[in-house]
């Protein structure tokens, strides 16, 4: 019993995966047919690209948040006396802190990047 527990979590990881891509399509799929349809155009579904200047600094930002939260987290580990445990959650916390500066600053300097 004990060695179809692993085996069941790894079957079903990869189903609801194989799941979730096809629901997806096949959700976008209906969408633009529905909007060829009616006479409408599907432009809503291409994205819009950032230039290489944006792309830079968006990588850069994110790396920046990242490279500063892994410190934080090392040296709160340190300091602290606890586990690694923390750097990987502190990486990630500074990696969408600087995601989200990135759209700060973006989302005046180009009113058409924001979707909203």
């Amino acid at each position: 019993m004990q060695t179809l527990v692993p085996l069941f979590a790894i079957i079903g990881t990869f189903l609801s995966i194989i799941i979730f891509i096809y629901m997806r399509y096949k959700t976008k799929h209906q969408q633009r047919m529905a909007l060829i349809e009616s006479g409408q155009s599907a432009d809503i579904f291409t994205e819009k690209k950032l230039d290489k200047r944006d792309s830079s600094f968006k990588l850069g930002l994110l790396l920046t948040g990242a490279g500063i939260g892994f410190l934080l987290g090392f040296l709160w580990s340190e300091i602290r006396n606890v586990e690694d445990v923390i750097i990987f959650p502190c990486t990630l916390i500074g990696g969408g802190l600087g995601l989200i500066i990135f759209y700060i600053i973006t989302r005046d300097k180009n009113p058409n990047y924001n979707n909203d």
